[in-house]
């Protein structure tokens, strides 16, 4: 008898410890490729589904045509003109960089809104970007303000940014605002 008392307090020790390696809290990158795609598959069953699609277009881009990039217009009372920019232009604009569970990884401007009374828009050539920016760019009017979706194959593709500051199969979610073309 006295032989399994002695067991006992041991046994628990073993539970514990066994139960506490089990444990292991998930990363946010966990799982990054089979999460981004299914966010896409997300836009893409919304933009099919929801009655007049959820807000949501979407275009192609010409080097990716079965590569949709979605976006949803949130310009609001901002002053749209009809100007679009060219490939071999530049324009300003203001940026908000995140990933898919909502961390902003850059950004030119600080508020909910820019503000360009005391922020400065970034000015840049059209094509400085990645495919799907870039398009997305083009399809803008000035003064639109736009949630651009740009999946990781008109991204950083597989292997991420070559500074290594976006991980591979990160899907782009920019709040963009064209601000104006550079004449």
């Amino acid at each position: 008898m006295n032989k399994k008392i002695y067991f006992l307090p041991f046994l628990l020790l073993l539970l514990v410890l066994t139960s506490c390696e089990e444990t292991k809290e998930a990363g946010k990158f966990d799982n990054w490729k089979a999460r981004n795609v299914a966010f896409m598959d997300s836009l893409q069953t919304e933009y099919d589904e929801a009655p007049n699609h959820g807000g949501l277009q979407r275009f192609a881009p010409k080097s990716a045509p079965n590569v949709m990039v979605y976006y949803k217009d949130i310009t609001g009372d901002n002053t749209v003109t009809d100007r679009k920019p060219l490939s071999t232009e530049s324009v300003n604009y203001f940026y908000r960089g995140s990933y898919i569970f909502g961390e902003t990884f850059d950004e030119n401007f600080a508020g909910a809104d820019p503000d360009e009374d005391f922020e400065t828009p970034y000015t840049a050539a059209v094509t400085d970007f990645v495919v799907g920016f870039t398009y997305g760019l083009q399809n803008m009017k000035e003064g639109q303000r736009w949630i651009l979706y740009i999946p990781y194959q008109v991204g950083y593709g597989e292997n991420g940014s070559s500074n290594g500051d976006i991980r591979g199969y990160t899907t782009l979610i920019f709040d963009l605002t064209l601000v104006n073309v550079v004449e």
